[in-house]
């Protein structure tokens, strides 16, 4: 018997133990984590509402440590603009949609994203479910979900700076 075909007699003839474990999956691309970040960040926002500038600008940021430094540096003036980084979060758009589809949020022209009353009472129990609950996040868009204007996510986005 050659030593390929005993090697290949103990994998097919060999015990095996299969121990099935749940596949990892980053926070940003569960769903529900998603919908819980955009809901805080419109209840958050002045009126409760923003557009998907602002939302994907919020969305990119709160996912790390150093995005939350960045847009905190800018709002306090120590970045600028084009210091800090910019990025569309398809998985916002995922979240709007399903949270159009479950009514916690109405779109308006196709450019602004409202919470509604069971979006708000939704966003009122995440922060109600503990103090470890979101934690970071939920610091995070409280301070700057407020301090987000139209004028500050032009320069973001639009890099004027850069001339």
């Amino acid at each position: 018997m050659s030593s390929e075909s005993s090697l290949r007699h103990a994998i097919l003839n060999g015990a095996f133990t299969y121990t099935a474990r749940p596949d990892p999956v980053p926070g940003d691309l569960r769903i529900s984590w998603g919908i819980a970040i955009l809901v805080l960040a419109l209840f958050y926002s002045r009126a409760k509402r923003s557009n998907f500038q602002k939302l994907q600008f919020m969305a990119h940021a709160v996912r790390l440590p150093e995005g939350r430094e960045e847009v905190r540096g800018l709002l306090a003036g120590e970045y600028r603009p084009t210091d800090v980084s910019v990025r569309v979060e398809p998985s916002l758009n995922r979240a709007v949609a399903l949270a159009y589809a479950l009514k916690l949020v109405k779109i308006e022209k196709g450019t602004s994203v409202l919470l509604t009353d069971t979006g708000t009472r939704m966003a009122e129990a995440i922060l109600g479910g503990g103090e470890d609950t979101l934690k970071e996040e939920v610091s995070f868009l409280r301070e700057v979900a407020p301090k987000m204007t139209d004028a500050l996510m032009k320069r973001v986005w639009r890099l004027e700076d850069i001339l």
